[in-house]
């Protein structure tokens, strides 16, 4: 997807009212085939691939534990894990994107899937931590990119009018896979064991090859030259970076607890491994039914939004600091830190893709990667705090002191904001 391919047009809403700059669309080329009806077959194909692949960020979150006593390792270390993959991805993203402008979509995205597939197969024969972190790592890469096509073709495989639906699906595989890839991977790793969850991950991904080989058709674009400048541009944008900015910070300070949540849950709380993988289920339970809301609040004020979660994120992590030793208390924070958290996603997105006009294919993957280095950066610094000797329940308020810097910085960027840049309340110029 490119600047020349994908140009800053109006997008139409489901209900086919022009809908703001923050949804990016492309209109059917010339090369394309002609789409003439709205088909959810091949859409349920990519957002289930997108799902998988994600799934695999979050998926050893619950078993770090396991990843430790098998291969040695402190806990801290295990966790490196984390951070390496969400730093491959925010880095390793935007480049391969860029590097890869010129194939075609579809081909582009089974090229990712198999080599996706391969990494996660090593990651399951990985006979040392070294190896392990090496599978990681080249999963990581195809992450942002795989993202950013599967919503290229989602918009080449729907008719005018119909494209807003046809991301939500793509967007639908994404957001589940934040939700629910860490409780997931949980369960296949405690019940068969954490290599079982990366031979799980492998063949999710070999059922998403043969899914886009069949069910997508070829011709879908692909080849036109890259406006690198163009694309650059957008994402220089100063509100684009202040909002993948406040994405990052946020990130950072829920992850660095969410990280190591088991072994808080475990230690702590004094869960047993069951409820403790439960409990995952209750965080995904809460981001699933956030994302929805986050939406929803975000269409009628994006300012609002922002601030009102990032509040709730900073006051649950706190609680969650306070009452680690009850379990009432506990499953609440929990609860809704998963809510505060997948609330955010919609509008931290709107803003970033609103500021650049919705038409930049280098913005869209460099969000994804915003995300991602957040992810990394707060199980990194969780790492660096546990291996000092600090205490899990510390995490909750080192996370809460970094949500209230993102909770300023939002209200600062929106407010000095220029005349030029998308409305937050609107996403209109």
């Amino acid at each position: 997807m490119s600047a020349s391919s994908n140009p800053q047009s109006t997008a139409l809403a489901p209900g086919g009212e022009p809908s703001d700059p923050a949804v990016p669309a492309a209109p059917v080329t010339a090369a394309d085939p002609v789409v003439e009806r709205f088909s959810v077959v091949p859409l349920v194909a990519l957002s289930l691939s997108v799902f998988a692949l994600c799934s695999a960020e979050f998926a050893l979150i619950g078993l770090l534990l396991d990843v430790s006593s098998d291969m040695h390792v402190t806990v801290a270390t295990a966790g490196q894990l984390l951070s390496v993959y969400a730093f491959a991805v925010a880095i390793g993203g935007p480049v391969v994107t860029v590097l890869t402008a010129r194939m075609a979509p579809k081909k582009l995205a089974l090229a990712l899937l198999v080599a996706f597939a391969l990494a996660n197969v090593l990651g399951a024969l990985a006979p040392t931590f070294d190896t392990l972190m090496a599978a990681r790592t080249i999963g990581a890469l195809t992450h942002s990119t795989f993202a950013a096509v599967s919503i290229l073709l989602a918009i080449r495989l729907s008719p005018p009018g119909r494209q807003a639906s046809a991301i939500a699906w793509v967007a639908g595989g994404l957001g589940l896979a934040t939700v629910l890839g860490g409780p997931l991977g949980t369960v296949i790793g405690e019940q068969w064991g954490w290599r079982a969850t990366f031979w799980t991950v492998a063949g999710a991904a070999v059922v998403g090859v043969v899914a886009i080989g069949f069910l997508i058709p070829g011709g879908l674009g692909g080849g036109q030259k890259v406006l690198l400048r163009a694309e650059i541009g957008a994402l220089g944008t100063s509100q684009v970076l202040w909002a993948m900015g406040i994405t990052v910070v946020s990130q950072t300070g829920w992850f660095l607890l969410y990280s190591y949540i088991t072994p808080l849950l475990r230690h702590v709380t004094g869960f047993s491994a069951g409820v403790s993988a439960g409990m995952l289920f209750v965080f995904g339970m809460g981001g699933f039914i956030g994302n929805a809301l986050g939406g929803r609040f975000a269409d009628k004020s994006l300012r609002g939004t922002l601030a009102a979660m990032l509040a709730l994120l900073a006051a649950m992590l706190l609680l969650i600091g306070v009452g680690a030793g009850r379990p009432v208390p506990t499953i609440a924070a929990v609860l809704l830190i998963g809510l505060a958290s997948g609330a955010l996603v919609p509008p931290l997105q709107a803003w970033a893709l609103g500021a650049a006009g919705g038409g930049s294919t280098l913005v869209l993957a460099a969000n994804t990667s915003a995300f991602n280095l957040g992810n990394a950066a707060g199980s990194w610094t969780g790492s660096r705090l546990l291996g000092s000797g600090t205490e899990v329940t510390t995490l909750a308020y080192v996370g809460a002191a970094i949500v209230v810097l993102s909770l300023i910085g939002m209200l600062i960027a929106l407010r000095t904001r220029p005349a030029t840049a998308a409305s937050p309340d609107g996403l209109s110029a």
